[in-house]
């Protein structure tokens, strides 16, 4: 354990007293051989490139350790510069329980990854239930922890001279020192004694990044992801996009039960192409026929199969109306490769994010995953949807049982059905082009309920030469817009100087002659009155 020495020693403690099986080291000196684990635990977060540096020096020593980061309830630094740490781990502000947890986890080839948390507590409660040890060790933490924050900005600029940089670095030692004086003094209280107002309250924490990956293998990923995805599509999500039309011309629950269908049908073909053998060789095959089947079972699969309506006075399957009906084969142009999904989840393969390679057992690769799953999700639902209307349209009996209820007047349909049609058509005349030439893409994805719009780089020029012909004109007209741009503004600045000239040169030198013989004129017939 790396730590200060009251914080490990409170911990080492505190662990071996709940597990005897723990042997915890404070001394690097009674180290033999190597450690099973390398628990790093910081008082605060200072220069991220320093425990970068620390993590690579520790990593270049015993390799083969893992290494688990706790950091404090109060950080500067987002979950994302946290995941580049390069550990195995990170755990902020964790219970004694969750850390042995963590431990025994990474301990087992897996890994933790919890930041930036919540507590929900009322905090006079706990000023309360202390006295002037309290207030001094809170006190002063504050006060110090404000000033490091305001040297570490400074520090990071690297636009101060030398001298004075050697000045801040010597004032930022003497409040570390103040800081473990202060620990040393009012600590231990706080560490090793729990207050009774505290164990009566149940603290509710909540992780903005929480990934547990028990181990390497295919099967927890999509787990993992599988548990995120679906968390974020259990409740009613709100549309903060002008997009979704067909998607949110559903009732309510209908929606919420396509998404969910959705999920699990993927989910279907996950796990049955993990089970084939040689899914190498037939992997390319089986990824043209998926989109095609999967929408057909979930027609089938997110409304009760054995719900009939009438039609033409005789009762007929909804979902078996709904498969024959659909147009299944449907391209959605922005929609990414599966493959992109199904080859990292299924073959272990490394995902590219920003130029850098990075493992499927990286918390950074879970997040994208669960990032293309959503958009999959939203925009195959949003297909889907169109198929729905349409069958609508066809089917009147259809449109109480699947629409909200607007668009029950066959009036507010056709007005939909056109608006979508409409929609669909300037994104494939102009919207497409566009982003092609601009190598954008646009994604759907789902924060805190709500749905929205995310617009990722990446380059799409082999799809910019598929475009037929009036698509290449208005990525022409781009172009040469931004060919003539420069001529254009460099015409407005010569003709706005030469205006400024006229004015400035020739007609105010003019006026100003003018004004000055009127002056002398005016002056002279004074002198003489």
């Amino acid at each position: 354990m790396i730590a200060p020495s009251l914080l490990g020693e409170s911990l080492a403690l505190q662990l071996s007293s709940q597990d005897n099986n723990l042997e915890i080291i404070l001394d690097i000196k009674d180290i033999n051989g190597f450690p099973k684990l390398i628990l790093f635990c910081l008082d605060d977060i200072e220069l991220s490139n320093s425990i970068k540096l620390e993590i690579l020096r520790l990593k270049e020593r015993w390799d083969q350790s893992p290494i688990l980061i706790v950091i404090p309830k109060s950080i500067k630094l987002s979950s994302s510069d946290l995941m580049t740490f390069g550990s195995e781990g990170v755990i902020q502000d964790p219970t004694i329980e969750l850390l042995k947890d963590t431990i025994n986890i990474i301990l087992g080839g897996g890994r933790v990854f919890k930041i930036n948390n919540e507590t929900n507590y009322k905090e006079s409660s706990f000023n309360n239930s202390y006295g002037l040890g309290h207030w001094l060790l809170t006190s002063g933490l504050s006060q110090i922890n404000r000033d490091l924050h305001k040297i570490d900005h400074i520090i990071e600029k690297q636009s101060i001279n030398t001298l004075y940089l050697f000045i801040l670095i010597g004032r930022r030692r003497e409040l570390l020192t103040a800081k473990r004086l202060i620990l040393w003094l009012w600590g231990p209280l706080e560490v090793l004694i729990e207050s009774p107002v505290k164990n009566n309250i149940k603290p509710i924490n909540k992780y903005n990044t929480d990934i547990t990956i028990k181990n390497s293998s295919s099967k927890e990923l999509w787990k993992v992801i599988y548990k995120r995805v679906n968390a974020k599509i259990q409740d009613d999500l709100i549309n903060s996009t002008d997009e979704l039309v067909a998607l949110y011309s559903l009732n309510s629950f209908k929606r919420h039960n396509l998404l969910k269908t959705l999920l699990q049908e993927f989910s279907i073909i996950i796990n049955k192409l993990d089970s084939m053998n040689n899914k190498e060789e037939r992997f390319e095959d089986i990824l043209k026929s998926i989109t095609p089947e999967l929408r057909a079972n979930t027609l089938r699969n997110f409304i009760d199969s054995y719900d009939h309506l009438l039609k033409n006075g005789v009762e007929v399957s909804i979902s078996d109306f709904l498969v024959d009906n659909a147009q299944l084969d449907i391209l959605d142009d922005e929609l990414p490769s599966i493959a992109l999904i199904i080859d990292p989840i299924l073959n272990n393969k490394p995902i590219q994010i920003d130029g850098e390679y990075i493992s499927t057992e990286d918390p950074r690769c879970v997040i994208q995953l669960e990032m293309l799953i959503l958009n999959w999700i939203l925009r195959t639902a949003e297909i889907v949807g169109e198929e729905i209307i349409s069958s609508c349209s066809e089917w009147p009996e259809l449109r109480k049982y699947f629409l909200n209820k607007e668009l029950v007047s066959t009036r507010e349909l056709e007005r939909k059905r056109n608006h979508i049609n409409t929609k669909n058509q300037i994104q494939n005349l102009f919207r497409k082009p566009v982003r092609l030439y601009e190598s954008k893409r646009l994604y759907y994805t789902v924060k805190n309920n709500t749905i929205e719009k995310i617009i990722i780089f990446e380059p799409r020029d082999d799809e910019l030469k598929k475009l037929d012909w009036a698509q290449r004109q208005i990525a022409f007209i781009i172009e040469l817009k931004d060919a003539l741009a420069p001529q254009v503004q460099a015409t407005i600045q010569y003709i706005g100087d030469l205006i400024v000239l006229i004015l400035t040169k020739v007609v105010g030198r003019s006026i100003g002659l003018i004004g000055r013989g009127i002056a002398q004129g005016m002056g002279n017939n004074l002198s003489k009155g």
